[in-house]
């Protein structure tokens, strides 16, 4: 009853004894994780030598196993080309581990993110539109309409009077700069119009020209453009690290590479500034910005790796796969 009990399961496991032995070992758990198919040739066999093709699971239960049994969970873990929880736990002289495989979860997932992610372009792009072609220039025709009074007035307007004038035409040219700055960053039209490298050195070109940072941009891109999404996701992305570098590190500098390789492409950007407790923020207060770059990052099917510590900067790398 017990073996039958194991093998219907409808997720993987192996018990292990505390020899790290393997005991039992069911079909859903060779299958998941690439073990020899043949249950009964597992038994007995050392649990490190079975993972030698999954380091990650391997040296995640070596240590485990080493501070005595010590629970462990690998969540969304990506091998083959699936997506796994797996599960450490301790039980009387042994250990057991489930794999269960979360997939078609993982998928629904990132339909839900992308297709949130798509409304909120849509609607980025709907307020530009509205702000470049309502506001900006109703702007420009009030301005227009107080210089035409001002040129106009039959009579001799009083310095004071003239002083709050030109008051007006710059508090007018000011709202008209911040508002073209609003669009731009809502929805950038270089970015829709020749892509993420041309968009990225232009955001870097005026971030450069009005804050006291430097930033410095390389990139290796072949292909010149990418799908919609990605280069909305990437350019966003790299906004957000930049502006949190530019608001927060105290960095005297910041490097952004974008890397084409043969089925991805990597964005990174790392600063020289303070940097933070990485395990302080993730735990208990991640912070929008950073939920913002996972969320996308996941969206895309890619990996987010945060390297930061209080003395030596923040480090981020982003892996977006690219069609084949």
């Amino acid at each position: 009853m017990l073996e039958s009990l194991v093998q219907e399961a409808p997720y993987g496991i192996l018990a292990i004894e505390n020899a790290n032995e393997i005991l039992i070992a069911n079909e859903q758990a060779t299958q998941l994780l690439k073990l020899d198919n043949r249950e009964q040739m597992l038994i007995g066999k050392s649990v490190f030598e079975c993972f030698d093709h999954i380091q990650s699971l391997k040296a995640k239960l070596k240590d485990s196993l080493k501070h005595n049994n010590s629970s462990f969970d690998l969540d969304a873990f990506l091998f083959d080309d699936r997506f796994l929880n797996i599960r450490g736990r301790q039980v009387d002289e042994g250990y057991i581990v489930t794999i269960e495989d979360i997939t078609r979860d993982k998928e629904m997932e990132m339909v839900a993110l992308n297709s949130m992610l798509e409304a909120q372009e849509l609607e980025r792009r709907r307020i530009a539109k509205e702000i470049h072609d309502g506001v900006g220039p109703n702007l420009s025709i009030i301005k227009l309409m107080f210089e035409a009074i001002n040129t106009e007035t039959s009579w001799e307007l009083s310095p004071k009077a003239n002083s709050k004038m030109k008051d007006v035409f710059e508090l007018i040219d000011s709202v008209a700069s911040d508002i073209r700055s609003i669009s731009h960053q809502l929805m950038p039209k270089v970015l829709l119009d020749f892509g993420i490298i041309p968009a990225t050195e232009n955001m870097i070109n005026q971030i450069n020209r009005t804050e006291k940072i430097k930033i410095i941009f390389f990139h290796s891109v072949v292909s010149g453009r990418y799908a919609e999404l990605i280069e909305l996701g990437i350019y966003r992305i790299c906004q957000e690290l930049i502006n949190n570098a530019v608001k927060h590190s105290g960095a005297k500098e910041v490097q952004v590479q974008i890397i084409e390789h043969s089925s991805s492409i990597i964005l990174m950007v790392e600063d020289n500034g303070k940097g933070f407790n990485k395990q302080d923020i993730m735990n208990e207060n991640p912070g929008v910005g950073l939920i913002n770059i996972e969320s996308r990052t996941n969206a895309l099917g890619g990996n987010f790796i945060l390297d930061t510590s209080t003395t030596k900067g923040v480090s981020v790398t982003v892996e977006i796969p690219l069609e084949k």
